[in-house]
């Protein structure tokens, strides 16, 4: 019989008999217990079948079904409510599976930080260091005019830095010097809660109040400078007010958004309109596995608005979701909904049409390359981490491992790692430790597993990797061919079949992974020896910083630029044959 721990089953044979055929909502969750995805379902026992026979062909189910382990069911008494409660599960445990929002562009926040110090900042990434945030502002000079303002009447800490004497903010009368041990703390913290409150937008008010006070304040003292600045900012406060209102949904605001699904991407565009005038217009795009319209729209809904204020008015098109369904979502009252129509809508599917021409001529070149990987290695592959050692002289031995996935670089996934164990040159044995270190961490779930382990290096490396790995992830190696035909390199998997790389889209895919995970283990190898080594060659007349980045970019090691040829040498942009001949010379004086 199948194993139920409360509402939650063991995938097997016997999964299915036990599922109910009520409306609500599925947590898929992997080996370890994690939730990987959430879905919800008019008849869970119909839906999650698909899942469990196979018969849902979306190229992310698959996947999603080799990670999963188990299935957690919550029951609830209509479609609608199941929907709610999957938006509001995704939002709080975040699967990796559910809705992957990205725009073009990474807009900035005002943010306080939570410190002994509190400071105002600038800032790209929310993070639990900040006490309190407003944004994102797509006007960056209404960000910098607010901070500006705000600073000047309640001035916070400019730096992060300690300056026990007070640094020149605090002489200048800028900073209020709070590194001094006479640092009123009291006041200080009143500052902070002003700050806090203003970007909160309650206090337009007592801020105009203030300025005319200061101003006053500055001209009976003579300090005419002074007081012409905050005239300046007096001037500017009406249109700061203004577009801070209709940037945070401040009254007579409305956002109209429009959907276009295309297989597991969501395509959507959102304009903002205040007094009837256009305000700003984005196009996103979204990956995910959701099967309605209305998941798609709820989730999306959810992170649309993450770290901003919702305006009393949404219009969607399609409208697949009432007025109370996205105060639910949002939770927050929603005062009017409707159907984006008209040229408004018009507008929106012109964007959205743009961004699909964009998005599948990449993902066109994407796709192609992960279907001959695909079929060559005999498993799904959408996420690659590639591996790379550097070293020099047999010494800073490091690895850089890169993360692609859905044809992007993935730099937060990004990791660095010092080799322990080995001493000397041995890319094998650091494959096997690295490759250990990986495999340690995928088994305790605290690093996400890629559906492929790449691997600089041919069939000996490949094989280092897989006697630690035994399986766990398919690895493949990438290595130039043997036959030194130009332009001609081989992908090797883990039986040795060998498949040869030309000029064709999937090529171009791994030798751009592979070229990139080189960038960054040299450059991670370079920060550690920077100062500590020179290199034989570095004092020869010609030979800069950019020529030896390059000539170890090339060769990776110094015993393999000492046993390159003329010929080598000279095809690194700058290297003539004298400097070649210097180079090699510099080894036997060495």
């Amino acid at each position: 019989m199948a194993e139920n721990i409360g509402n939650s089953y063991i995938i097997d044979e016997f999964l299915l008999k036990k599922l109910p055929e009520t409306p609500g909502v599925y947590q898929f969750k992997n080996k370890l217990g994690k939730v990987i995805y959430i879905g919800k379902a008019k008849n869970l026992k119909a839906r999650v079948s698909q899942y469990i026979l196979g018969t849902d062909s979306r190229q992310m189910v698959a996947t999603l079904m080799k990670n999963a382990g188990s299935v957690e069911i919550i029951m609830t008494n209509s479609e609608s409510e199941a929907l709610i409660l999957e938006n509001l599960l995704i939002k709080n445990r975040q699967p990796m599976f559910n809705i992957n929002l990205k725009d073009d562009k990474t807009y900035p926040y005002l943010a306080v930080t939570d410190e002994e110090w509190p400071r105002l900042i600038t800032t790209r990434r929310l993070t639990k260091k900040l006490k309190s945030f407003r944004g994102p502002f797509t006007q960056v000079n209404l960000l910098n005019s607010l901070r500006q303002l705000i600073q000047t009447l309640y001035p916070l800490k400019y730096c992060s830095n300690r300056h026990p004497k007070g640094c020149i903010n605090s002489q200048i009368g800028l900073c209020p010097a709070p590194c001094r041990k006479d640092a009123d703390k009291e006041a200080y913290g009143e500052n902070v809660k002003n700050t806090i409150e203003a970007l909160q937008g309650k206090k337009w008010n007592e801020i105009e109040a203030l300025i005319k006070e200061r101003i006053d304040a500055s001209v009976k003292v003579l300090d005419f400078e002074k007081a012409a600045k905050l005239r300046d900012l007096l001037t500017l406060l009406p249109d700061i007010r203004r577009k801070y209102s209709v940037e945070f949904s401040g009254s007579g605001a409305e956002d109209h958004f429009c959907f276009k699904r295309e297989g597991d991407t969501l395509f959507a565009a959102a304009a903002r309109y205040s007094e009837g005038k256009l305000m700003t217009l984005k196009s996103y795009s979204a990956s995910g596995i959701f099967e309605e319209m209305s998941s798609w729209t709820a989730t999306f809904l959810t992170s649309f608005y993450s770290g901003k204020e919702t305006p009393d008015k949404i219009f969607l098109y399609p409208e697949t979701l009432t007025k109370d369904e996205i105060s639910a979502i949002l939770q927050r009252k929603i005062r009017k909904t409707g159907e984006t129509g008209g040229e408004i809508l018009k507008m929106l599917q012109t964007n959205i049409g743009q961004n699909m021409r964009v998005f599948f001529n990449d993902s066109e070149k994407t796709n192609k390359a992960l279907s001959v990987i695909s079929k060559f290695l005999k498993t799904p592959v959408s996420s690659i981490l590639c591996l790379d050692i550097s070293t020099l002289y047999g010494e800073y031995n490091v690895a850089g491992a890169v993360w692609w996935e859905n044809g992007k670089f993935d730099k937060k996934k990004y990791r660095k790692y010092k080799i322990k164990t080995v001493i000397g040159v041995d890319d094998f044995g650091s494959l096997r430790e690295v490759a250990a270190r990986l495999l340690k961490r995928w088994q305790e779930n605290s690093l996400e597993k890629p559906t492929l382990l790449l691997i600089d290096g041919g069939e000996g490396q490949v094989s280092s990797v897989n006697s630690v790995i035994q399986g766990f992830v398919p690895v493949a190696g990438i290595i130039k061919d043997r036959h030194n035909v130009k332009g001609m390199e081989l992908l090797i998997d883990g039986k040795g079949n060998e498949l040869v790389l030309q000029n064709t889209a999937f090529a171009v895919v791994l030798k751009t992974i592979r070229n990139e995970t080189h960038r960054f283990s040299i450059t991670f190898n370079r920060e550690l020896r920077k100062g500590k080594l020179e290199l034989p060659f570095s004092k020869i007349k010609g030979i800069g910083r950019a020529r030896e980045n390059a000539l170890l970019e090339k060769f990776r090691t110094i015993s393999a630029i000492k046993e390159a040829g003329i010929q080598e040498l000279t095809e690194i942009p700058g290297i003539t044959m004298e400097l070649a001949e210097e180079i090699l010379k510099s080894f036997e004086e060495s």
